[in-house]
């Protein structure tokens, strides 16, 4: 009785390890090129971009359809529409065209190089919305346009995702 087992468990083993060892191979993903590597940053970050300008344009919505209480308010209300605006810009073209694969390495990191400074640049101009939104409001903290101010902080968000999906760093103002 043992040796019909022992005979089983031999069998087993030995079909079990004459497969075709090619096939194990050919599954195995190939190790990511540098090009690559930049491509993925490079998709990821568009996806993120294209978020962040949706985020843009739903605070430009909220900033349009704001009524303004006084004099005050309806010019902080302009400038912070013209900082939105301004963030959507250059960097809404941009991420229209998306990554293609097998472009060489240059190119794909300077179009790297090249989002991340728009999205700084975006940042920069949420920033100042943001800090006009925060003048209004005084020292209650809260004023009329915090509506504005949330959506405002969503696409900032997004836009940091970005970043981060880029490989780059918020630019530090001061």
């Amino acid at each position: 009785m043992r040796a019909v087992l022992f005979l089983c468990v031999v069998g087993i083993v030995a079909i079990s390890g004459c497969g075709d060892k090619r096939a194990n191979v050919a599954n195995v993903p190939d190790a990511p090129t540098p090009a690559g590597e930049i491509y993925e940053q490079l998709r990821s970050g568009v996806f993120q971009i294209n978020a962040g300008l949706d985020s843009i344009e739903a605070a430009l919505g909220e900033a349009k359809k704001a009524s303004p209480s006084t004099s005050a308010v309806k010019e902080s209300l302009a400038d912070i529409q013209a900082s939105i605006d301004s963030a959507g810009d250059g960097l809404g073209e941009e991420a229209a065209e998306e990554p293609q694969k097998g472009t060489d390495l240059p190119t794909l990191d300077a179009r790297r190089k090249k989002l991340i400074d728009l999205v700084n640049d975006s940042l920069h101009d949420l920033r100042d919305a943001r800090g006009i939104v925060n003048s209004l409001a005084g020292e209650s903290g809260q004023g009329p346009l915090d509506a504005i101010g949330i959506k405002i902080d969503v696409a900032m968000d997004d836009l940091k995702g970005a970043l981060e999906a880029l490989g780059g760093k918020e630019a530090v103002e001061g």
